[in-house]
């Protein structure tokens, strides 16, 4: 079974990631899912996403802090889960320190402005999911990330979903939230924490 660090988006700790975690520890994997935001959430639709993006850049160091706490508290071996933002610190985790042994990126993930170096290691196996018009994932970045991760080595996934919801999952997001997607995106979690963790 895997231990599986769970990062959520900027609008936070929802219950859809509660839910989601739970799903993850039902099937016996231990979950560690950090609120980063210290217990703040916000809705999404046009105004939501513009308050969380405006939180979370106020207070980055501080969420880059209980990130790196949270991915701190593990030891040995663990898979990195990001959603949006958190994708993009999975991302950077998968990059940068040894013990993650998978990444799984979901409505995220790329290089973007020299954010994290253009390198994946042969070692850290690469699951990308996002919807094919999400409005806040970059194709080509995604595809980059795929095509440098498979040229290092590393068995990558990319999953590309119908529709436009940006977090599918989240029953929540009426205007984003997907049944079928969402119950097709928790089994391919499954399936990759069952081949590599």
């Amino acid at each position: 079974m895997a231990t599986v660090l769970l990062l959520h988006s900027a609008l936070g700790l929802r219950p859809a990631l509660h839910a989601l975690t739970d799903h993850l520890r039902s099937a016996g994997h231990q979950v560690i899912a950090p609120d980063l935001l210290d217990g703040r959430t916000f809705a999404g639709g046009e105004s939501g996403y513009a308050e969380a993006i405006a939180h979370v850049r106020e207070h980055k160091p501080a969420i880059e802090q209980r990130a790196g706490t949270a991915y701190d508290s593990i030891s040995g071996a663990r898979v990195v889960v990001g959603f949006s933002m958190g994708a993009g610190i999975a991302q950077e985790f998968a990059q940068t320190r040894p013990e993650v042994a998978g990444a799984i990126l979901c409505g995220g993930g790329g290089f973007f402005d020299g954010w994290t170096p253009e390198r994946w290691r042969h070692d850290v196996p690469l699951a990308l999911h996002h919807a094919v018009d999400d409005p806040w994932a970059d194709p080509a970045e995604a595809r980059l990330l795929v095509d440098i991760a498979a040229r290092a080595g590393a068995d990558v996934s990319h999953y590309v979903y119908p529709g436009k919801g940006h977090l599918f999952f989240d029953a929540g997001l009426p205007d984003e939230y997907d049944a079928a997607l969402a119950d097709l995106l928790r089994i391919r979690l499954l399936g990759f924490l069952g081949r590599f963790a």
